[in-house]
């Protein structure tokens, strides 16, 4: 990455990284842009969306006329129509700017998954484009197996492992957070043991989410295997307080502990809020889930009144604080786009309801 660029808004640190799988060139890394200010960079687009409601997390990343060898850096002389990118290659995608990443720092990764297809086209007469469909978890989910015996008196965490240990591709699940929020969530079934032994055959997903399901709690994948956890009393930690950006203020400012990057109005929704900043890396769906604030003066409200699930209580009142259950990266390396639209919730009870999962579901059930 070059040094520190003084313009505002455009000091944008990124890194984009392929990695082989198989071939000659395997385990690898070929960087196809690291900095928007080398001389002979790729304009590369991306669209990242991470969802905890979603075990399929994908990205979208369009490399713009990458048909001869790159000039420049790590990956000098490989080009990328020749090089072997296939199903199964891991993208690396990190983003931020360089106010807060300077040189020779990375920002953090946004995205860290298994390129799905590629395709190659012509935008126009002169601009050809590479484009890496990214789809993270598909061996862990739909292309994954199960097939095993679980003796009886196993507790639910129990079960977790088990599956998780048992799978043709093996799931790492973070063990001490996932018992103590199986066992929180409801510690009259968290505890509760099979009274016989259960089989488990096929794929393991349905398992986990059934898992989820009995303790009224939302299970996802993120790049490093599954998480679980209840959005009733967020664990995680405020990682970031939201402000309107300053008008030729430069790339975020952070005063007295709240980031000046807001980006329009934030609109209420059915659950929580809604809301774009200037991409800010730190803000993903991680577990435990993390959380954001909105200055309520900023926000929106809904111009109606959402009709709620029977019993759920009173609409949802405009709060400050928020869980983190999705978050888009969108960007571009020559562009303007350059933002995260964060989904924020405010009450989890809802949300359960509203996808339809079972809040009376029996624990020890096969």
């Amino acid at each position: 990455m070059s040094t520190q660029s003084p313009i505002p808004f455009f000091g944008r640190a990124y890194s984009l990284t392929i990695t082989p799988q198989n071939g000659p060139s395997a385990g690898t890394p070929i960087v196809i842009s690291s900095d928007s200010f080398e001389p002979n960079a790729l304009r590369f687009t991306f669209e990242v969306v991470q969802m905890a409601f979603s075990a399929f997390w994908q990205a979208e990343i369009v490399i713009y006329n990458a048909d001869g060898p790159i000039s420049e850096g790590p990956s000098k002389g490989i080009d990328l129509y020749q090089a072997v990118i296939q199903e199964g290659d891991i993208v690396t995608l990190a983003a931020g700017y360089q106010a807060d990443y300077p040189f020779p720092s990375i920002p953090p990764a946004i995205f860290t998954g298994p390129i799905f297809y590629t395709i190659q086209d012509r935008l126009d007469v002169k601009d050809k484009r590479l484009i890496l469909h990214c789809l993270l978890n598909r061996a862990l989910t739909t292309q994954n197996f199960l097939n095993a015996t679980l003796p009886a008196l196993s507790t639910q965490f129990t079960q977790a492992r088990f599956i998780a240990d048992q799978s043709v591709n093996k799931i790492n699940i973070n063990e001490s957070q996932v018992q103590s929020v199986i066992n929180s969530a409801q510690p009259q079934r968290g505890a509760a043991q099979l009274p016989r032994g259960k089989s488990y055959f096929g794929n393991p997903h349905p398992y986990l989410n059934a898992l989820a399901e009995q303790n009224s709690l939302l299970s996802w994948f993120d790049g490093k295997g599954w998480n679980v956890d209840s959005l009733q009393n967020p664990l995680g930690k405020l990682v970031a307080t939201y402000a309107p950006v300053t008008p030729q203020g430069g790339p975020p400012l952070r005063i007295g502990g709240v980031t000046l990057s807001l980006i329009g109005q934030p609109q209420q929704t059915q659950l929580g809020v809604s809301f774009r900043v200037l991409l800010d890396p730190l803000v993903q769906v991680t577990s435990p889930l993390p959380q954001v604030a909105v200055q309520e003066q900023y926000i929106r409200q809904a111009p109606i009144a959402y009709p709620l699930p029977p019993g759920s209580g009173p609409p949802v009142p405009i709060v400050s604080q928020y869980a983190v259950v999705g978050v888009r990266f969108i960007g571009d390396t020559r562009g303007n786009p350059w933002y995260s639209e964060i989904t924020g919730i405010a009450q989890i009870q809802q949300a359960i309801q509203l996808l339809g999962q079972s809040l009376q579901a029996d624990a020890t059930s096969n």
